[in-house]
């Protein structure tokens, strides 16, 4: 008896319909064969609810292990390895050592005292010191009056993230983002720090605490970076759950992601109706939404237009729609495959139009997306023919509902350069918090929440501007202690442009 899991439905029907073909041409009646051809498809439709089914029960199957051979292939230019650690890390600090003065050995040839000839074989070596704690103390000169010996003035003291506290601003920095831009608990660290050589380790309470001290320190920037969302024109919107594990009744929360081009702003409620976005989109001067589709967007761009009468047009991602058949095609393959190959073609065409020269005008760009309508005019039309015939509630089904009822606002990026064909950008910026909630599971507080939403904010702003988070943070921190004039990830990104330019 065959192990039903080992049948293929795809390849048993094809071999089905062939037999029913050669059986017409030799044995069987028009109306026996009719039948027949009827009977083979209701069993494949039936298989392929039954692997749906058991596909939702199981989850998506993953794909087969790469069979690439690990190493370089044949010709392949090793690129960068072949660098001495010099070349490749040009701003480190070079330690020279000499191995051998003083120490020559006899001459192999007439076994007279060789003499040292002024060369070298030279190689190199990257190498590291692990982290290092130290105690700064600081001493204060006390001035007194040596007329009146009245008074006594201390010098004042060196400003501080946190004046009170025993940890300097290194320590508080270098623990927030260990956990906020590297992902590591808090716990965790306080076990490294041990494991460096600290006796007695970090209490991982004191340093949580030390997180909430730098993220209202920080507040005027995470502020200064809403603002520079705020006032973009084209504004990409997600959201993912969050945990606050204890401290509300509520224990679904949700973090709401706001993204412009340059800066990545977030906010913790509790909950996920779309006035959360009202909210945000009432300060803004976007005119341009792109999200995924749900309907709280599109709560919140109706309320708007009856609040103040303004218009803001949704666009919607091309990247989820793309998924969507993609995950219909596991049980609908033929089905799906035709949808799959027109999107291919979208994205080959959007692949050519990013390596143009940055130099370009818009008029090439729009050229190229323009060329984009016909496939989308084709899975239109394939869509609405392929809805008379789908299963009810296959995954089929959701991805051809999902490109009907969106096509206008999928199509939106043929007529705009400046609107992306999908809202990857926000997906990616929510990666580092979603990473970081699989590490801790959430927030015990909700003032946690709001320390959460600022360094991620500020952290993920750097990350966008290509800006190293600890060069940001040290600078930043050192600004506001100067009180000079704030400025966010993208600003901070200008100067050193012009610095290295």
């Amino acid at each position: 008896m065959k192990t039903v899991s080992k049948i293929d439905p795809e390849k048993e029907y094809e071999i089905a319909k062939k037999m029913i073909e050669i059986a017409s041409n030799k044995l069987l009646e028009k109306d026996d064969l009719s039948t027949l051809d009827s009977s083979v498809d209701n069993l494949m439709t039936a298989a392929r609810v039954l692997m749906e089914r058991e596909e939702r029960r199981r989850g998506h199957p993953k794909p087969p292990p790469s069979n690439k051979p690990k190493g370089r292939s044949p010709g392949e230019n090793r690129g960068d390895t072949s660098k001495l650690p010099s070349a490749r890390y040009p701003n480190l600090r070079i330690e020279e050592v000499i191995v051998g003065s003083g120490k020559a050995s006899p001459c192999p040839c007439c076994s007279k005292k060789m003499s040292e000839s002024g060369l070298f074989d030279v190689s190199e070596k990257l190498e590291m010191i692990p982290k290092q704690f130290y105690i700064q103390r600081i001493k204060r000169v006390k001035f007194n009056c040596s007329f009146c010996h009245g008074s006594m003035v201390n010098t004042p003291s060196i400003p501080s993230i946190v004046p009170t506290s025993n940890y300097g601003d290194s320590i508080i920095i270098d623990v927030a983002l260990s956990k906020y831009s590297d992902l590591i608990p808090i716990e965790r660290y306080g076990q490294m720090s041990y494991q460096s050589g600290l006796r007695e380790g970090l209490p991982a309470q004191s340093l949580i605490g030390l997180t909430h001290h730098l993220a209202n320190f920080l507040e005027e920037v995470y502020l200064a970076i809403k603002n520079e969302v705020l006032l973009s024109l084209v504004l990409q919107a997600d959201e993912t759950p969050h945990k606050m594990l204890e401290g509300d009744q509520t224990c679904n929360w949700y973090l709401w992601g706001f993204f412009s081009t340059t800066s990545c702003y977030f906010e913790i409620h509790d909950t996920r109706s779309g006035d959360v976005v009202f909210e945000f989109l009432k300060f803004s001067k976007t005119k341009i939404l792109l999200t995924d589709g749900y309907a709280g967007y599109a709560k919140a761009v109706k309320n708007l237009k009856n609040y103040d009468g303004r218009v803001i047009v949704e666009a919607h991602c091309n990247a989820h729609a793309y998924r969507y058949f993609e995950d219909a095609s596991i049980t609908w393959k033929e089905e799906a495959d035709i949808f799959l190959k027109l999107y291919g073609k979208i994205y080959e065409i959007e692949r050519e139009r990013k390596i143009l020269p940055k130099n370009q005008d818009d008029q090439k760009h729009l050229e190229l997306r323009q060329k984009l309508i016909p496939f989308f005019e084709e899975m239109k039309d394939q869509c609405n023919k392929s809805l008379q015939n789908v299963m009810v509630k296959s995954h089929l089904e959701k991805a051809i509902n999902y490109f009907l009822n969106h096509y206008d606002g999928l199509t939106l990026c043929t007529k705009d350069v400046a609107i992306p064909l999908d809202n990857n950008h926000s997906e990616r910026e929510l990666r580092g918090p979603v990473l970081g909630r699989k590490t801790w599971y959430g927030t015990h507080s909700k003032r946690g929440a709001i320390t959460a939403q600022v360094l991620f904010s500020i952290v993920r702003s750097c990350k966008i501007n290509n800006v190293n988070p600890r060069h940001y943070f040290d600078w930043i921190v050192q600004r506001i202690h100067g009180k000079e004039v704030i400025l966010t990830p993208f600003e901070y990104s200008k100067i050193i442009e012009i610095e290295t330019s």
